[in-house]
């Protein structure tokens, strides 16, 4: 494990255990060290002394006690403990080859990332009144202790960082630590430490292979060496097997268990004999002492020549501007405002062994003052702020939407007059009535306001559930094709559009197929685009649907709950346009649940009231079911699910956030339905292609593909040999020359340079095993016109081949169709038992089935908990860990989504009162 972060339990043990012997005392390196401005301020520096580290363990600053009594008791935690670790080949270099250059490049870079943690991560917790509000206090207390080998008794070059937990407030008193974005930015840690140890580990004369996450090795030293000296990762990996799982689909808590599980005592042994006995080891992998020595000596050598460090500097200031700007760019694709602290670790990544920490921060600041990146204060998903940036472009596409739009109101005619438009709503709800299925004011006042507006673009916002196709909009359609207007259905996804088009009457298709299409069907005559989903709409697809709209002339409707979940990429463009005062129709009455308690659940969820929604369901609306482990609660889960009938099954969508906890609850309900009998026969095995949801910016970085994957091409590259939409799959990646050798499915092989051609116009998917058998249900996961299959489409396994590797599938309506499970276009698919909220969005069932773990901090909020119980008409049933702690986080939760301009700006702009908004 690169970088681990973990709780220190007891002052006593804790100091007990960091002052073993395995320091490095000889070298004049010293065993341990203070760090951090809190201990700056305190006069802590040098050697860490055991008197003064006992006491601030124990939460004794001068005359201050840190801690709460409660029962008379002080509760005092000591602090935590961020472990870095060297690349197991850096460690080898160092302890078996002998370089002791590496030892303090090593204790460098780990300065430099406990440097970051200070900056970005720093905080303790004021409160005012009733209100607790965290305060970001960039000073920490650090006692680092350097160790050399690892509990197995391998090399391993490692720094335990104990962050006391202490920091002073800007008022000057110390206060405990708030320590959650230390958790939560693990991995982050973990790479600015590593980004900075490339660099340093190239300026001493070695060059490093690059691999995924910023992780890198030592060139020369091989594989099979490594693996020699790996003893701890062979033991975790192994008892993460005999969990059914792996290090790369464990969870982070699966393997924390696994490490301690299989952790040994530490051992006093006699260093020499050691070391003598590593090279040993050595020698026997093919890593004799010639060639150590060789390898040593010719790094010394070329550090020594004053060209090596003039050239690394000289790539370095090159370097950083265009690392920074890759990874503004990647990172504003995703959100519109992003961490600081984020930007730094992108842009290491992308500039790994070329640039350092520092490098970055002043290429940052270049950017900052060109205008191509603009100060914000980012918000995570706690509401905690850090300082952060959004991007010129990111301003710029979302002044452009909010331009049009304004631009856009009282440019057009009315499609009804007022009385007409009366007249056609009497006549429909009359119709609807007749039925059972009467009309509520709001649906009555916003099917005559979209009938009677000006404006170019306008809105329905109407919560789940509210009838919004089957009234307003299907009698806007009617009435705007009886006038001679051409009525398109669109939405962000296949289904969803497919789903508006049938309810219309008329054509359904993706916002992405629509912007694609330029020129209209009839130009002569005017049209109407509706537009379904559109909280999922991202601000640079919604400012290109408004751009092509004002060329054409159309009007647009925009459909959709800003209480749902909003778009992958960046912007919160339905919210931020309502915001600005785009003319919005609302629809509040729900009408979906048949179960009065479910649907006071929903209404809670809504306020994001989540104690008020569970005590609805606790009267009626379904059940809430609190199970500490994981693994018991998806075995409730699926001993439920498989208990229903086949009928029972198409009425219940089971839903799980995460895609690996999807995966895994699938794996046991499959298990069950087995056991129940409803999957029979023997299975046969599928390697199913999942979309790997690239970035742009990802898309064009050879690190973001892996040897295995499928990638397909958007568009014909004629002189390349290449076909839109068939198959290539990659046989090797060159990181150095941006180049992948993809072969497709007739043996013909391509030459994909990223850099070059293709990159803008490919989606890449990574092959998951599974296994189908008769029974199983299945959903399609891409779009196939050619095929006639949705994205989102189900459907049942009736049987398989094993010889002949097919499967017969029936998709509905008595249709059979066979798919050839060699194929990479029938190998778009997956099991269809759960959703993630995401993928539920936009279904409804009688019943649902919800995962909700209260430590899921990314997954876990108000609008995946709203859009989760709104799926139901009658019941929602909930398994959690802590149905407090599960309260206590979606209040805490909002899942709000920032935008690059501010809403007060965006408010002004759309006013035509604020000239350049958002710039500034």
């Amino acid at each position: 494990m690169v970088a681990s972060v973990s709780a220190l339990t007891s002052s006593a043990q804790a100091s007990s255990y960091y002052e073993a012997e395995d320091y490095y005392a000889e070298g004049g390196l010293s065993p341990s060290q203070w760090q951090g401005a809190g201990a700056e301020a305190l006069g802590l520096s040098g050697e860490v002394d055991r008197d003064e580290f006992r006491a601030l363990l124990d939460g004794r600053i001068g005359d201050q006690q840190l801690g709460a009594f409660r029962d008379a008791q002080l509760e005092h935690r000591p602090g935590w403990d961020v472990t870095l670790s060297a690349p197991k080949s850096v460690s080898i270099m160092a302890e078996v080859a002998g370089d002791r250059r590496l030892i303090e490049a090593h204790g460098e870079a780990v300065k430099t990332a406990m440097a970051h943690v200070e900056r970005h991560m720093a905080a303790t917790r004021i409160r005012d009144g009733g209100i607790v509000a965290r305060e970001a206090t960039g000073n920490l207390v650090i006692a680092s202790f350097q160790h050399g080998t690892s509990r197995a008794q391998d090399p391993q070059l490692h720094t335990h960082n104990v962050i006391l937990n202490a920091t002073q407030g800007e008022d000057g008193a110390w206060r405990s630590l708030e320590p959650r974005a230390i958790y939560q930015l693990q991995k982050q840690i973990g790479a600015i430490y590593r980004q900075e140890l490339a660099l340093k580990v190239r300026e001493l004369g070695y060059e490093i292979e690059a691999g995924k996450e910023s992780m890198f090795e030592i060139r020369g030293v091989s594989k099979q060496v490594i693996e020699a000296f790996s003893t701890r990762s062979t033991e975790i990996e192994a008892a993460l097997a005999e969990r059914g799982t792996s290090r790369d689909m464990a969870s982070a808590v699966e393997k924390q268990v696994a490490t301690l599980d299989t952790r040994e005592a530490k051992v006093a042994v006699d260093p020499a004999a050691l070391v003598a006995e590593w090279r040993e080891t050595a020698a026997k992998a093919g890593f004799g002492a010639e060639a150590r020595l060789t390898m040593v000596r010719e790094a010394e050598a070329k550090a020594a020549n004053p060209y090596h460090r003039a050239a690394i500097e000289l790539q370095g200031e090159n370097a950083a501007a265009r690392a920074v700007a890759h990874a503004a760019d990647k990172l504003g694709e995703r959100q519109s405002v992003f961490s600081a602290a984020a930007l730094q670790e992108e842009a290491g990544r992308i500039g790994l062994g070329r640039i350092g920490y520092a490098q970055i921060g002043e290429a940052i600041e270049v950017a900052t003052k060109q205008g191509d990146l603009i100060d914000r204060t980012h918000i995570d998903r706690r509401g905690a702020e850090f300082a952060g940036f959004t991007t010129r472009q990111n301003v710029e596409t979302e002044a452009r939407m909010l331009r049009i739009e304004a631009e856009g109101r009282s440019a057009l005619a009315p499609i009804a007059s007022p009385l007409a438009a009366a007249r056609a709503v009497a006549s429909a709800a009359a119709q609807a009535e007749r039925t059972g299925h009467g009309w509520n004011p709001d649906q009555r006042a916003a099917t005559e306001q979209l009938l009677t507006s000006r404006n170019r673009i306008t809105a329905v916002q109407g919560y789940a559930g509210t009838a919004k196709t089957t009234t307003v909009l299907a009698t806007f359609a009617r009435e705007a094709k009886a006038r001679g207007i051409a009525v398109t259905a669109l939405a962000p996804t296949a289904s969803a559009a497919m789903v508006l088009g049938e309810a219309l009457g008329t054509r359904g298709d993706t916002v992405a197929r629509h912007l694609l299409s330029p020129e209209r069907g009839d130009p002569t005559r005017p049209a109407a685009w509706i537009v379904d989903e559109a909280s999922l709409l991202s601000a640079r697809d919604t400012a290109r649907l408004f751009d092509l709209a004002a060329k054409q002339d159309a009007r647009i409707v925009l459909v959709g709950d800003v209480k749902q979940l909003g778009a992958v990429e960046a912007g919160a463009a339905f919210a931020q346009l309502q915001g600005a005062g785009m003319e919005t129709a609302r629809l509040v009455e729900i009408v979906r649940q048949t179960n009065l308690a479910t649907r006071e659940a929903v209404l809670a969820s809504i306020e994001g009231d989540a104690r008020k929604a569970l005590a609805a369901l606790d009267r009626g609306g379904g059940q809430i079911i609190e199970t500490q482990e994981r693994s018991t609660r998806f075995a409730a889960i699926a001993e439920r699910y498989a208990a229903l009938d086949k009928a029972g099954r198409a009425r219940t969508i089971v839903i799980e956030p995460s895609r690996e906890g999807r995966d895994a609850l699938t794996a046991d309900i499959r298990t069950a339905l087995t056991q129940s009998g409803v999957l029979i026969g023997r299975a046969v095995a599928v390697e199913a292609l999942v979309n790997k949801g690239l970035t742009r910016g990802e898309a064009r970085d050879p690190l973001s593909y892996d040897k295995g994957d499928v990638v397909r091409f958007t568009r014909d590259y004629a002189d390349k040999g290449v076909m839109r939409g068939a198959a290539y799959r990659v046989e090797s990646i060159d990181p150095a020359r941006a180049a992948i050798a993809l072969k497709a499915e007739d043996g013909r092989e391509v030459d994909w340079r990223l850099r070059q051609w293709g990159a803008g116009h490919a989606q890449a998917f990574s092959a998951q095993p599974i296994d189908l058998k008769a029974g199983d249900a299945i959903r399609f996961t891409r779009n196939d016109r050619e095929a006639g299959r949705i994205n989102g489409a189900r459907a049942e396994v009736i049987a398989v081949d094993q010889q002949a590797r097919t499967a017969t599938i029936h998709i509905g309506q008595g249709t059979t169709e066979t798919l050839h499970l060699d194929s990479a276009r029938d190998r778009h698919i997956t099991h269809g038992y759960v959703d993630t909220a995401f993928a539920a969005q936009g279904r409804t069932a009688d019943h649902v089935i919800i995962h909700a773990d209260s430590k899921a901090v990314n997954l876990v909020d108000q609008k995946s908990f709203y859009v989760g119980i709104s799926r139901a008409k009658e019941s929602a049933t909930i398994f959690t860990n802590d149905r407090d702690k599960l309260v206590a986080a979606i209040s805490e939760r909002a899942g709000q989504v920032q935008t690059a301009i501010a809403q007060a700006t965006a408010s002004g702009l759309a006013a035509g009162t604020a000239k350049g908004a958002g710039l500034g």
